[in-house]
């Protein structure tokens, strides 16, 4: 089993200009369109970005999509080449790359999560067929999965909880009502929350609900998690959802430096099909799902950690 490391939330220095996505799932060529366009990279596996430059992603760079591993792959590359070029590459966590840890990790709950929400297109990235996943164990698929792609659950464990940069706060689903940051970083309610952030009727940042960001000097939020047809704003312009995936769109954001997040500068591309459709739940099902996964997800992220900790 990888070793599961505390990872700290990323500062992304004020200077910096900073590009966004979310919920990329899997979308190699299409990203690598969008990193082109922006000159971020040369299209394929070469940050060619000025110094200063940023790239965020918040979460679910895997499963549904038709190359996983590839565009894991791909981040993780230009993650180290922009580090040695004055760069950023921040990698955060989102709630697929819950599941991929915790259902190859044999929790059972989770294991489900994965086999029901797309999970299939990361094992056949890694190079597993249908038929290697089936009616198996976790700990048999963990296992192929590690001798095919041994690569990629350690990368995932270097994902971040959520970066900032000047007021904004990057994250998968958003900010949790009252949670204190150093609870937020640890509290996977920040993968799952979807309308109690973006439809609350608490405005963010004004209202008491934020006021642990708002002290923290976060006032502005990047987000995902939720499709939409478009990039959306909510709360005054001081939040914007990049998970296109409804729209059936990848899309790259340049964050405005200040103000309303939809005077951002927005990219498209078009999505490629599913390499394997979710299976058949109802949006109760759905609803059970993200009420209940964030608990366990950090009883098992914990017992991990634990586990890793040196024996006095």
């Amino acid at each position: 089993m990888t070793s599961a490391p505390v990872i700290d939330p990323i500062t992304i220095p004020e200077g910096f200009t900073v590009w966004a996505a979310s919920d990329v799932h899997g979308q190699l060529r299409a990203f690598d369109r969008l990193l082109s366009r922006a000159g971020l990279t040369d299209g394929h596996d070469r940050w060619i970005a000025p110094p200063g430059t940023a790239l965020v992603i918040t979460g679910d760079m895997v499963d549904r999509g038709p190359d996983t591993l590839g565009l894991v792959r791909r981040l993780a590359s230009l993650r180290d080449q922009a580090a040695s070029r004055e760069g950023l590459v921040a990698l955060l966590w989102g709630n697929h790359e819950a599941q991929v840890l915790g259902g190859l990790g044999a929790e059972p709950s989770l294991f489900r999560a994965l086999m029901t929400f797309g999970g299939g297109a990361t094992l056949l990235s890694a190079g597993m067929t249908p038929d290697e996943w089936a009616g198996r164990q976790p700990e048999e698929i963990a296992a192929r999965v590690n001798i095919l792609a041994p690569d990629l659950i350690p990368t995932l464990w270097t994902f971040a909880p959520y970066a900032r940069w000047r007021d904004v706060l990057f994250v998968h689903g958003g900010p949790v009502p009252f949670q204190p940051l150093d609870a937020f970083a640890r509290s996977a309610e920040r993968l799952w929350i979807r309308a109690g952030f973006f439809d609350s009727p608490d405005g963010f940042p004004g209202a008491d609900a934020w006021t642990p960001y708002r002290d923290a000097g976060l006032t502005r939020v990047v987000f995902g998690h939720t499709p939409v047809e478009r990039p959306t704003t909510s709360h005054d312009g001081h939040a914007v959802n990049l998970d296109t995936w409804r729209g059936q769109l990848v899309t790259l954001a340049r964050i405005a430096v200040e103000g309303d997040l939809a005077r951002s500068t927005f990219l498209h591309e078009p999505a490629e099909p599913r390499a394997l459709p979710d299976a058949s739940v109802t949006p109760e099902e759905i609803g059970q799902f993200d009420a209940g996964l964030p608990a366990i997800v950090d009883a098992w992220v914990a017992g991990q950690q634990a586990r890793d900790r040196p024996v006095a």
